[in-house]
């Protein structure tokens, strides 16, 4: 889903070091240790549901016009913005905010091949999550798409973005969840992890972000095949949605590139925290 398996942690490092503004080495206080873990739990929170998205095009045969990539990116951000909660709207601008360093890390977009690629580069993808954040609602989230710098017009705009996503979801998923009580079966599966992994492993297992979609997954809908959910090892900073098994499978190295991606670029922010308001402003059509 996010990281291409070539990349290695060096050349991480090494573009970070290019990055203007990153924190000198010391030592990690408590309080920064809590910030490091938040982004982390909240990118693959996101990551998560964008890769349950997948689980539930093929399940559900749901109809994608373009590429199914975007619309699973969608579907993340659609989902935790109807949750409305302070969490949620933390976990979208922690979320954005990765979007934005993984670009930066990683060369979104230096390479041609990556404009061909079956994802939007990662500053597109992060500019995507805002967009429907302020065209969700415009006064909670405006603070966001100004330190973005996106343009008012633009910010307006978004309205439609935001109601063409919900109005397609909703649409979509409106006739299919969980109405004979049956719901779905899923299996939550931590496979051990030791040396460099250990820490990442264990802070991924104690975010209890795999259990929390898990649960919403067996709660909401009724799928007509049992759903794997494994955290393993994978040799590289990944997630996916497996249909031949039916699997959705985290790899504890995508939960150690989060938390070490922050870290180097601690103490910047790219996003302020959103404050809770109510639903945005009624518009009325252009057309």
């Amino acid at each position: 889903m996010r990281r291409p398996g070539s990349k290695l942690l060096l050349a991480l490092l090494v573009c970070l070091l290019w990055i203007p503004g990153l924190a000198q080495a010391q030592e990690v206080t408590k309080a920064q240790r809590a910030e490091i873990r938040r982004f982390a739990y909240n990118n693959s929170l996101f990551t998560l549901y964008h890769e349950v998205a997948h689980l539930l095009f093929h399940q559900l045969d749901l109809p994608i016009l373009g590429r199914e990539e975007d619309a699973a990116d969608n579907m993340a951000t659609w989902t935790l913005l109807n949750k409305r909660t302070p969490e949620s709207d933390r976990a979208l601008a922690d979320s954005a905010q990765g979007w934005i360093l993984s670009g930066v890390a990683y060369d979104s977009g230096g390479d041609e091949s990556d404009y061909a690629a079956g994802h939007s580069l990662d500053k597109q993808r992060a500019y995507q999550i805002v967009c429907l954040m302020v065209g969700m609602d415009e006064t909670a989230f405006r603070p966001i798409a100004n330190e973005y710098r996106m343009e008012r017009d633009r910010q307006d705009s978004c309205y439609w973005d935001y109601e063409t996503v919900d109005r397609a979801f909703k649409g979509l998923l409106g006739g299919r969840g969980n109405k004979n009580g049956r719901g779905t079966e899923v299996t939550v599966t931590y496979r051990d992890a030791g040396g460099r992994l250990r820490a990442a492993a264990d802070a991924f297992k104690s975010s209890g972000v795999f259990d929390q979609v898990a649960d919403e997954l067996r709660n909401n809908y009724s799928l007509r095949n049992p759903v794997q959910f494994t955290a393993k090892r994978c040799g590289e900073a990944n997630a996916f949605y497996d249909p031949d098994t039916v699997e959705v499978i985290f790899c504890y190295e995508m939960m150690q590139d989060f938390m070490e991606l922050y870290e180097a670029n601690m103490p910047e922010a790219v996003a302020p925290v959103p404050r809770q308001t109510g639903a945005g402003k009624e518009k009325t059509s252009k057309f």
